[in-house]
Protein backbone atom coordinates (compact mmCIF):
# COMPACT_ATOMS: atom_id res chain seq x y z
CA UNK A 1 0.00 0.00 0.00
CA UNK A 2 3.00 2.09 1.13
CA UNK A 3 4.42 1.50 -2.46
CA UNK A 4 1.16 2.18 -4.73
CA UNK A 5 1.13 5.65 -3.14
CA UNK A 6 4.65 6.36 -3.51
CA UNK A 7 4.21 5.40 -7.11
CA UNK A 8 1.05 7.53 -7.35
CA UNK A 9 3.15 10.50 -5.91
CA UNK A 10 6.11 9.55 -8.71
CA UNK A 11 3.51 10.22 -11.45
CA UNK A 12 2.11 12.71 -10.61
CA UNK A 13 5.44 14.34 -10.47
CA UNK A 14 6.48 13.19 -13.85
CA UNK A 15 3.20 14.76 -15.17
CA UNK A 16 3.79 18.05 -13.67
CA UNK A 17 7.02 18.67 -14.92
CA UNK A 18 6.43 16.95 -18.25
CA UNK A 19 3.52 19.80 -18.19
CA UNK A 20 6.06 22.68 -17.07
CA UNK A 21 8.32 21.36 -19.40
CA UNK A 22 5.97 22.07 -22.24
CA UNK A 23 4.88 24.89 -21.19
CA UNK A 24 8.03 26.55 -21.54
CA UNK A 25 8.73 25.05 -24.72
CA UNK A 26 5.85 26.30 -26.59
CA UNK A 27 5.62 29.64 -25.21
CA UNK A 28 7.15 32.87 -27.41
CA UNK A 29 10.12 34.48 -25.72
CA UNK A 30 8.66 38.07 -26.02
CA UNK A 31 5.11 37.29 -25.34
CA UNK A 32 4.67 40.52 -23.38
CA UNK A 33 5.19 42.33 -26.53
CA UNK A 34 2.80 43.00 -29.29
CA UNK A 35 3.01 42.02 -32.67
CA UNK A 36 5.38 43.96 -34.86
CA UNK A 37 4.40 46.17 -38.16
CA UNK A 38 7.35 47.81 -40.67
CA UNK A 39 6.49 51.46 -40.70
CA UNK A 40 5.25 51.94 -44.08
CA UNK A 41 2.46 48.80 -43.09
CA UNK A 42 1.15 51.41 -41.00
CA UNK A 43 1.41 54.27 -43.21
CA UNK A 44 -0.67 51.90 -45.94
CA UNK A 45 -3.42 50.24 -43.46
CA UNK A 46 -3.43 54.13 -41.83
CA UNK A 47 -4.15 54.82 -45.62
CA UNK A 48 -7.09 52.57 -45.82
CA UNK A 49 -8.91 53.80 -42.89
CA UNK A 50 -8.45 50.63 -40.39
CA UNK A 51 -6.24 51.94 -37.60
CA UNK A 52 -7.90 53.88 -34.56
CA UNK A 53 -5.43 55.14 -33.43
CA UNK A 54 -1.67 55.16 -32.85
CA UNK A 55 0.17 56.42 -29.74
CA UNK A 56 4.02 57.58 -29.67
CA UNK A 57 6.43 56.74 -27.38
CA UNK A 58 9.80 57.52 -28.46
CA UNK A 59 11.08 55.52 -31.71
CA UNK A 60 8.15 53.21 -30.99
CA UNK A 61 4.54 53.09 -32.04
CA UNK A 62 1.53 51.64 -30.81
CA UNK A 63 -0.80 50.62 -33.72
CA UNK A 64 -4.50 50.66 -32.45
CA UNK A 65 -6.51 48.47 -35.39
CA UNK A 66 -10.46 49.71 -35.49
CA UNK A 67 -11.90 46.46 -33.78
CA UNK A 68 -14.29 45.88 -37.30
CA UNK A 69 -10.88 45.27 -38.63
CA UNK A 70 -10.37 41.34 -38.94
CA UNK A 71 -6.79 41.08 -37.79
CA UNK A 72 -7.01 37.10 -37.59
CA UNK A 73 -6.96 36.77 -40.85
CA UNK A 74 -4.61 38.92 -42.08
CA UNK A 75 -1.69 38.47 -39.28
CA UNK A 76 -2.67 35.21 -37.55
CA UNK A 77 -3.51 36.93 -34.30
CA UNK A 78 -6.95 38.16 -32.58
CA UNK A 79 -4.98 41.17 -31.60
CA UNK A 80 -5.90 44.67 -32.52
CA UNK A 81 -2.65 46.27 -30.91
CA UNK A 82 0.85 46.16 -32.91
CA UNK A 83 3.74 48.38 -32.64
CA UNK A 84 6.28 49.83 -35.44
CA UNK A 85 9.57 50.96 -34.91
CA UNK A 86 9.86 54.68 -36.50
CA UNK A 87 12.59 54.77 -38.59
CA UNK A 88 15.71 57.44 -37.81
CA UNK A 89 15.26 60.80 -39.14
CA UNK A 90 11.38 59.91 -39.88
CA UNK A 91 8.11 61.26 -38.01
CA UNK A 92 5.22 59.70 -38.32
CA UNK A 93 2.52 62.72 -38.14
CA UNK A 94 4.73 63.93 -41.48
CA UNK A 95 4.54 60.74 -42.93
CA UNK A 96 0.79 60.32 -42.61
CA UNK A 97 -0.05 63.84 -43.87
CA UNK A 98 2.47 63.28 -46.82
CA UNK A 99 0.40 60.11 -47.45
CA UNK A 100 -2.71 62.61 -47.62
CA UNK A 101 -3.95 61.42 -44.36
CA UNK A 102 -5.87 63.61 -41.79
CA UNK A 103 -3.79 63.72 -38.73
CA UNK A 104 -5.62 64.66 -35.53
CA UNK A 105 -8.85 66.61 -37.09
CA UNK A 106 -12.26 65.88 -35.92
CA UNK A 107 -12.96 62.39 -37.86
CA UNK A 108 -9.21 61.91 -38.90
CA UNK A 109 -6.59 59.72 -37.39
CA UNK A 110 -5.43 60.14 -33.72
CA UNK A 111 -1.67 60.50 -33.06
CA UNK A 112 -0.72 60.86 -29.53
CA UNK A 113 2.68 61.46 -28.11
CA UNK A 114 3.82 59.98 -24.69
Amino acid sequence: MLVARIGYVLIILVIATAAAAIAMVLRPDDAAHPPMLEFQEVINYSHFGVIDRIDVRGQTLTVHFKDSFDTTDRFGTSTHTFEAPVPTGQDIVSALQAAGIEVNKSGGLQVSSH
